[in-house]
């Protein structure tokens, strides 16, 4: 993990002085920035050990490449969350993630409504919202909540384009589940 956005104080002073003074203005910027290189998405991933045997990951996350890094470090500061690392496979790109539930709650969802994102990628934060709040509820919990959540899923960033498993891969597995629940509680 990254803790500060360049080893060249001179760098950092000039964008210091850029960084806008006005907390708004600093918000829209922001939002306006994450609309372009930022991404609400949010994986399922196979995991052994839970009764669905999937996890439901949302993620918050913007992109930078690490000549520019300061806006990266920018958000980490005014959202008081989450990391920065190197992105995965693209060592020349920073990535600012934010991966908790509570943050999302406390820190993310609420800049994203004091400061909406203005592009097409509005849609993906209120379908991001949705699953957040469905799984703050524990609504995951349940196969019919666990369903909807995947459907919401599958329905952003491209429909789901390049995602690991299909949603039929995901459901059959929760119906094997199911089925083998009910096997296991007959006499």
């Amino acid at each position: 993990m990254l803790n500060s956005p360049t080893d060249n104080v001179s760098d950092a002073d000039y964008q210091q002085e850029r960084i806008p003074k006005n907390k708004d203005n600093l918000g829209h910027y922001l939002s306006g920035f994450a609309d372009g290189e930022g991404c609400f998405c949010v994986p399922i991933r196979k995991h052994p050990t839970l009764a669905s045997r999937w996890i439901i990951s949302p993620l918050f996350e913007v992109f930078q490449d690490k000549g520019n890094p300061e806006v990266v470090f920018l958000f980490k500061k005014v959202l008081d969350c989450g990391f920065i690392s190197y992105k995965s496979g693209s060592p020349n790109c920073l990535v600012y993630m934010v991966a908790s539930i509570r943050n999302h709650l406390e820190r993310v969802i609420p800049f994203f409504e004091k400061y909406p994102i203005i592009g097409k990628k509005y849609q993906e934060f209120i379908r991001f919202r949705e699953i957040v709040k469905m799984l703050e509820r524990k609504e995951h919990r349940t196969t019919q909540g666990f369903k909807k959540i995947v459907q919401i899923a599958y329905s952003m960033n491209q429909r789901g384009k390049g995602r690991k498993y299909t949603m039929q891969q995901i459901f059959s597995t929760l119906d094997l589940s199911s089925e083998t629940t009910r096997r296991n509680t007959i006499p």
